[in-house]
């Protein structure tokens, strides 16, 4: 429950970029897909390795700003991590090549200026580009605000990604606890405190049934347009940024509300660190759902929110929650259904309240300072958000 830092991206279009700047993008591909092949020669881990064996000679072969080099080298041992980790686990994979046109910068390569939106970014020795970044009432309010720090620049073409840090401010000391059970409709759990508890219900804004429509829409797409694969391309990038979109929006209402609520009450949130593995015995239609299940962007925006808010997160081991009785501790080995009846006690409720009382047990179990501010109580009837 110490102090972090947050982090937000805004993203500017720039529908034409000078050609100075789109040579610098490839420049950096470049740099970029050589300290690949270096590091991999020399089993190199470490930036510090890296730039040891490969700055020189990069720095004399590639005529550009010196402080993008550094820069080259962590995204090409950001990518060299993902490649070990997939060769660890015996994945097939190719040797990773950078193919987007990419330019990362830190804070003390660029220049901007927060009030109108100018951009100056160098090329090589005194030779620079500017910009002028379209500025909207939402990317001032934060450019505006000096708390947040400039952070790195990241150019592709077409957009210019400008990231911000703040430090967040110290968690409360939590007098309650929301424990919640992430599930594909809807968060489950319950709201404790002192004497008093209650269930909760929070609709995630028929998030599942608009995948659906959107996955349906692009299966429809894919079969009229099986003889154009461009146009068929474009057609399903759009689709999928449409339903990426409606899907965030309606999470972003639901989340904004639940920190707003947790810091009314001066309440920890509670969650599961949720990982799925493989496919299991679940068949592949089921597969797919639970693959495009944003259970991911869900815990995102609710930390991050929670962080700004200084509303203290708690994640917890999900194993067994949905079968393990909250009242004797008996679980069940096989299959429960959408009601948890125990067979040692006779306990009874709806599964996922049932797991949102599991994880408010197992936080309460971790953490003491957060037992002692909550008491746990008899729960009584379930009550809508």
């Amino acid at each position: 429950m110490g102090t972090m830092h947050v982090v937000r991206s805004l993203a500017f279009p720039v529908e034409r970029m000078p050609a100075p700047l789109l040579g610098l993008l490839g420049e950096f591909r470049l740099i970029v897909n050589k300290s690949i092949r270096i590091a991999l020669r020399g089993d190199i881990r470490s930036r510090f390795r890296l730039s040891k064996a490969a700055y020189a000679g990069l720095s004399a072969e590639h005529d550009v700003h010196k402080k993008y080099i550094p820069s080259a080298f962590e995204i090409a041992l950001a990518v060299l991590k993902a490649y070990r980790r997939r060769a660890r686990r015996g994945k097939e994979t190719n040797v990773p090549y950078l193919r987007r046109l990419l330019l990362k910068a830190e804070n003390q390569s660029y220049w901007v200026d927060r009030e109108t939106g100018r951009l100056r970014i160098p090329i090589r020795g005194t030779e620079a580009v500017q910009l002028h970044l379209p500025l909207s009432d939402w990317h001032r309010s934060f450019l505006s605000d000096p708390s947040w720090g400039l952070g790195s620049l990241t150019v592709v073409p077409g957009k210019i990604i400008l990231v911000l840090r703040k430090e967040s401010p110290k968690a409360c000391e939590p007098a309650s606890a929301i424990a919640l059970d992430t599930n594909e409709d809807s968060l489950d759990g319950l709201i404790a405190s002192g004497r008093e508890a209650r269930l909760i219900t929070i609709p995630l804004g028929r998030v599942r049934q608009v995948q659906a429509t959107h996955f349906r829409r692009r299966r429809c797409l894919a079969r009229k347009k099986a003889q154009d694969r461009g146009v068929a391309r474009r057609l399903l990038e759009r689709e999928g940024r449409r339903e990426r979109n409606r899907v965030r929006q309606r999470l972003h209402r639901v989340t904004k509300s639940l920190v707003a609520s947790a810091k009314d009450r001066r309440a920890a949130i509670v969650l599961e660190n949720l990982t799925l593995h493989g496919a299991g015995g679940r068949s592949r239609r089921l597969n797919r759902r639970l693959s495009s299940w944003p259970r991911r962007e869900i815990h995102r925006q609710i930390e991050y929110k929670a962080a700004l808010a200084g509303v203290p997160i708690i994640k917890v081991n999900p194993a067994w929650t949905s079968k393990t009785c909250p009242v004797c501790g008996a679980r069940r080995r096989d299959r429960v259904g959408k009601v948890f009846v125990c067979l040692m006690c006779d306990w009874e409720m709806d599964r996922q309240i049932n797991a949102g009382l599991n994880i408010l047990k197992s936080a309460l179990a971790s953490n003491e300072a957060l037992a002692r501010a909550v008491r746990s109580s008899p729960v009584p009837s379930a009550m809508m958000w």
